[in-house]
């Protein structure tokens, strides 16, 4: 799961009124950490606990006690003074009855470990002793010292990147307490984070955004006694004589994730293309009555990439008119709003075409993407794929899923054509169930793919064909 900051307080409030203290969650919290803690490091490393007033300070005194408990070489500092949370205060009477003392800290550490603020963090905490921490544990980080956090690392927003002006501490690794938060996959924010481990704390899980960490084997499976038709008939429009690559990429990429029949409706030149890329697939002309008459043997269709014709928004108009799912990408991501239907309109942008169909700036989309996101695809009903460097699947009535993981090589001209084209083929197979966990799984399987491919190149060598080509053989 990923939690925003009142997602996290109100599980918190839902384990109090259920019978569970927030004692025990400190307890299970600090405890695993210190578990952690305890098989990266030896009792030689020179420990020191950064512990706030509230509860993440709460979390530090208990990770001090285990450490302490064990042998450890600890030192805990409370720069912001004494706690002023009632669960913390239990805990940090505990920790001093096991002989853990506050003190100043003097020379240089192996390991820190923030557990100043976590979720708690606001702008209005942006103090001078504050930057004093992050001054610190940047210097004893520069000589060597890793740098934990708990939860969120201390400074950087728990929900969006607005305003962070990237003063914060930053982390090698960050244990996030029962499930991620938003600004760990904040372009800005993310790398205050380092390695993500989740801690559980025995928790039921409930939350309107999950990553996406799918069992893919379900998408291989096919029927020993299936033909072609078993696996639905998806149409691709796009392509240009200007552009012909792109639609080139998405045939390929559609032909590799299984859908049992292919259709194209691309240009002369881009035919000629395809033909020789992907003869596996039909080929069809690039008008609206190709299309109308291609259409009663479709399962889903996708329409965008490569193209520029003025006819465009008419065939966009007409496919919006039918009961199948469509994607909309690249040169069909021109409507201001869409129809009311019962099929599902899916529609893929990167990062600055969604900035133009929401008339907003790039920056202001990256640092708030899950808001972004949640708040178009709830406007106007539709399923929105945000392509960054992570990929958001937004639902229309809220939440979503994220990917992430792929490679940074992905960068690249013609990475869109080939997700666009898995996503169609998926939608084509898979008619029945949840249409955003489709495309999640879609997304997971580009993903992967593309990270194997990073075994054997560098990323900045990989190419949108080096993945189609992997796609396959995922799972093996």
């Amino acid at each position: 799961m990923i939690y925003d900051a009142q997602e996290a307080r109100q599980i918190d409030e839902w384990a109090r009124t259920s019978g569970l203290p927030l004692e025990v969650l400190m307890e299970r919290a600090g405890t695993q950490i210190a578990t952690r803690i305890k098989d990266r490091h030896t009792k030689t490393d020179r420990i020191l606990i950064l512990c706030g007033t509230g509860n993440n300070g709460g979390d530090g005194y208990v990770i001090g006690r285990e450490l302490l408990r064990d042998g450890f070489d600890v030192t805990l500092y409370a720069p912001f003074g004494e706690s002023r949370s009632d669960t913390s205060t239990i805990h940090v009477r505990y920790a001093e009855a096991f002989g853990l003392v506050t003190e100043q800290p003097c020379g240089q550490y192996d390991v820190i470990i923030d557990a100043l603020y976590g979720t708690g963090f606001d702008t209005g905490r942006m103090n001078q002793a504050f930057i004093t921490q992050c001054e610190f544990v940047s210097e004893q980080k520069r000589q060597g010292a890793h740098v934990y956090a708990v939860d969120v690392p201390s400074g950087v927003p728990t929900d969006h990147a607005r305003g962070f002006k990237e003063i914060a501490i930053r982390s090698d690794m960050t244990f996030q307490l029962h499930a991620a938060k938003r600004s760990a996959f904040l372009l800005r924010t993310a790398p205050f984070y380092g390695e993500l481990e989740t801690i559980d704390i025995g928790l039921p899980t409930f939350g309107e955004w999950r990553l996406s960490r799918a069992d893919l084997s379900a998408l291989f499976k096919r029927e020993p006694y299936g033909h072609k038709g078993t696996y639905g008939t998806a149409l691709l429009i796009g392509g240009s004589d200007t552009m012909p690559g792109s639609i080139q990429l998405a045939t390929r990429s559609a032909l590799r994730t299984g859908v049992g029949k292919l259709q194209v409706a691309t240009t002369a030149l881009a035919k000629q293309g395809i033909i020789v890329q992907a003869p596996e697939a039909m080929v069809i002309d690039q008008t609206l009555s190709a299309i109308q008459d291609m259409l009663p043997s479709i399962s889903a269709v996708g329409i965008g990439p490569g193209l520029s014709q003025e006819s465009v928004e008419t065939w966009v108009d007409y496919l919006l008119e039918s009961d199948l799912p469509v994607i909309l990408d690249a040169g069909a991501l021109i409507k201001n709003s869409y129809p009311e239907r019962t099929a599902p309109i899916i529609v893929t942008p990167h990062i600055g075409e969604f900035a133009r169909m929401t008339n907003q700036s790039v920056a202001s989309i990256q640092d708030d993407l899950f808001g972004q996101a949640t708040d178009y695809a709830v406007l106007h009903q539709v399923t929105v794929v945000l392509k960054s460097h992570v990929i958001l699947i937004a639902k229309p009535d809220g939440g979503g899923f994220v990917i992430s993981g792929a490679s940074s090589g992905l960068a690249k001209g013609g990475s869109g054509d080939t997700l666009f084209g898995i996503l169609t083929s998926l939608l084509a197979q898979h008619t029945k169930g949840e249409i955003e966990e489709t495309l999640a799984h879609g997304a997971q399987w580009y993903a992967e793919a593309s990270k194997q491919v990073e075994r054997r190149l560098h990323p900045s060598s990989l190419l949108a064909t080096d993945v189609i080509d992997e796609l396959g053989r995922i799972g093996l």
